[in-house]
């Protein structure tokens, strides 16, 4: 009988720490869990504030104002003659045009508007400059120190009306090395030592992006002009970081895509 209850007690104790053993393996378990279940917690919300963080930084660099100013869209009519034509600002940003276009590059002579919309259409820039305002301008003071007479300017815009060059197929343009006959002389500003600097200043950009041109102009409000199609931006100087920023924002972003 004493054997028996010996039996029982040594039985009973083996449950009991059986029992007890799992007792403490779920007691392990459940802290492990909530361990887990704190660092889930703790990635989660980290992930929860570099997307918030991402989105923030993403939506204020999408909402940075672009360089220069919006001008209304004035048209995308082809005539080989634009007399007559109004344009929306000085110089134009778009509107009736020629069917063809100038190619980049650095242009000797003035060219008529009817071919440099075309460009800004394809997502040309244009930087147009006049060396009438370097006579009396920051500029020449600063860094020519030149001080030469302003002469009184010529509206080329209202002068290169007609296309001078024929078509030769669908796909059209001049350039650099071929370009249209030259219909007004350069005035003697732009042949100064002062205007040459400028100009080899503002051809530096021709490097920065594909489709840009820079060109002469008279009668503009300023030494240099920034034109893409719709938008325009005008410098007192030749602003790098200003211009830059410019060609970058819209650059090959015409209305019509086009390869070239």
């Amino acid at each position: 009988m004493e054997e028996q209850n010996g039996e029982m007690s040594e039985s009973f104790s083996r449950r009991e720490r059986r029992k007890l053993f799992k007792e403490e393996e779920r007691e392990k378990e459940a802290k492990v869990g909530s361990t887990k279940g704190i660092g889930k917690w703790v990635i989660g919300l980290l992930l929860i504030g570099a997307l918030g963080w991402g989105g923030y930084s993403l939506f204020k660099g999408s909402t940075s104002p672009l360089p220069g100013e919006i001008v209304p869209d004035a048209g995308r009519d082809h005539v080989t003659d634009i007399y007559g034509v109004v344009y929306t600002s000085n110089p134009p940003t778009s509107g009736t045009h020629f069917p063809v276009w100038a190619k980049p590059g650095v242009y000797d002579r003035f060219i008529s508007d009817g071919y440099l919309i075309h460009s800004m259409e394809h997502g040309y820039v244009i930087i147009w400059y006049d060396c009438s305002k370097l006579s009396s301008g920051k500029f020449v003071r600063e860094v020519y120190a030149h001080d030469e007479p302003v002469e009184e300017a010529t509206d080329s815009g209202e002068l290169l009306m007609h296309m001078k060059v024929t078509p030769t197929d669908e796909m059209s343009w001049i350039t650099i090395d071929d370009p249209p006959e030259e219909e007004i002389p350069l005035p003697e500003s732009f042949k100064t030592d002062s205007c040459k600097g400028l100009v080899s200043q503002l051809s530096a950009f021709t490097k920065a992006a594909k489709r840009v041109i820079v060109v002469p102009r008279m009668n503009l409000d300023t030494l240099v002009a920034l034109t893409a199609w719709g938008r325009i931006d005008k410098l007192n100087s030749v602003d790098e970081g200003q211009i830059k920023a410019f060609i970058s924002a819209f650059h090959n972003r015409g209305p019509e895509q086009t390869t070239e």
